[in-house]
Order: structure tokens, then C-alpha cells, then sequence
């Protein structure tokens, strides 16, 4: 027994020394995850992923790959030498973004064999100042409407009076709201109005759908856009969600 253990313990010491000399690059974060907050609509935030080569050969990053395009990624040096930092600098622009919370990734690529990818996740809330209740127009109606009336309430937080003006309707419908009517909101404040909008009546149609695009005077808030669905079934006005392409 004792000379079969003497036998295994040089090929245990020889599997122990492969490993330790297959070695390799390794990425190593300081943190995958940054919550930049609350952040006004249209400013763009920044935050640096300082990251370590913790291994014992130069480690390269490969590419860099965002969720979508309000968010970018830089990378520090391509190629990162044993014990040696690096960085990527993630931005978070938040134009053309609806108010809400918003959870966005970064995908590095990399020769680490035991992490070839590493996804960094950003966290925001985007506020915005000028605001449409309830944010989607949804009705179901028991018939056919020619006319239907949304009651809507546009709010300014900010501490600047503002303007908005509709412009038009994109989609099935056609606005009876007077197209370039001009809506003076105060500070802090908010001004109800209705939206008022004509169907076609086509023939085996039992939904219309669009967005309703509103322009204003605010520096940064140029434009509001409010998506609407009439459908026909059981009756009650609701402002759940309408399907819309992701942010």
C-alpha cells in the first residue's frame, strides 16, 4: 500500500504543475455594476470599469459591445501586461429615452479562457421635466366611435414656464384636437386638456394604433410623443402599456 501511494504522488505533483503553468491572462473588475442615479433627460453620464490583469500573460481586450446605442464604450489599452490596470469608460446618453428607470449592458470580450466575456450592467432613472398623464392612450370600445376623446394632463416640473404645441398624428387616426394649438404650462404646475381623435371605419377593423407628436419650448425636451390604441371589445378606458420597440 505504501509503495502504491509513493507512485501516485509524483503524477499528483505533475497534474498540480500543468495547472499552475497553463496560467493564462485574467480579468478582474473592480465593479460590473453602476447606478449613475437620477439623471435629467438629454445629459449624458459617464463612470470608468477599472479592471486588473491578474494573471501572468498580457491580456487582451478583443471588442467592446453595447446593448444599444445610447450607450457607448471606451476602452483604455488593448493589450494589458501581468498585474498591470486598464479601464473602460461606459456613457450613458440619455436623448430620445422615455422618464423611467432604464438597465443597460456592456459585453467585454477578451482572451481570458475562464472569462472570455464579462458583462458590465449600467443602472439610471431618467427624469424628465415636461411630462404627458397617462403616458399611453389605450381605450376599448363595445362599437365602432368615429370620434374618441383621451381626458390627458401635461406637467412641468421645471422651474420655467413651457409651451407645447401639437403638432400631428402619426398612424390609423386623425387628430380633432386643432393641430398647432399652443398649451402654456407654469412651474411646477400642471394643465389638463383633451386629445380628440377621428377613426377611419374600415371593414373588419377592430383596432387603431399611433403616436400623437407634441412640441416644446424646453431647452432640452424638444419634443413629447404619446402612443395610442383604440380597440374594439369590452368597454372601459385603461393607460396600461402599448407595445413599442425596447429603448
Amino acid at each position: 500500500m505504501r509503495l502504491r501511494i509513493l507512485g501516485v504522488l509524483p503524477a499528483l505533483l505533475f497534474a498540480a504543475t500543468t495547472v499552475c503553468a497553463a496560467g493564462g491572462p485574467s480579468i478582474s473588475f473592480d465593479k460590473e455594476t453602476h447606478d449613475y442615479g437620477r439623471v435629467l433627460y438629454g445629459d449624458t453620464v459617464t463612470e470608468e470599469f477599472i479592471f486588473t490583469n491578474t494573471g501572468d500573460q498580457p491580456l487582451i481586450i478583443e471588442k467592446l459591445e453595447a446593448s444599444c446605442g445610447c450607450t457607448k464604450a471606451v476602452k483604455g489599452s488593448s493589450e494589458v501586461p501581468p498585474n498591470s490596470k486598464s479601464k473602460i469608460i461606459a456613457a450613458f446618453d440619455t436623448a430620445g429615452l422615455r422618464a423611467g428607470k432604464k438597465l443597460k449592458t456592456i459585453f467585454v470580450h477578451s482572451n481570458d479562457p475562464s472569462s472570455p466575456v464579462v458583462k458590465l450592467t449600467l443602472l439610471a432613472e431618467v427624469i424628465r421635466e415636461v411630462n404627458v398623464e397617462p403616458p399611453n392612450l389605450v381605450v376599448r370600445l363595445p362599437e365602432f366611435k368615429e370620434t374618441v376623446t383621451f381626458p390627458v394632463k401635461i406637467s412641468n416640473s421645471s422651474d420655467k414656464p413651457v409651451t407645447v404645441q401639437v403638432l400631428r398624428s402619426h398612424g390609423e387616426s386623425s387628430l380633432s384636437t386643432p393641430e398647432g394649438k399652443r398649451i402654456s404650462v407654469q412651474p411646477r404646475s400642471a394643465v389638463p386638456f383633451n386629445v380628440v381623435m377621428k377613426l377611419k371605419n374600415e371593414p373588419g377593423r377592430y383596432y387603431w394604433m399611433g403616436r400623437m407628436m407634441m412640441e416644446t419650448d424646453h431647452p432640452k425636451e424638444k419634443e413629447l410623443e404619446i402612443p395610442y390604441m383604440v380597440k374594439l371589445g369590452q368597454a372601459g378606458q385603461t393607460s396600461g402599456p402599448i407595445p413599442s420597440p425596447a429603448e
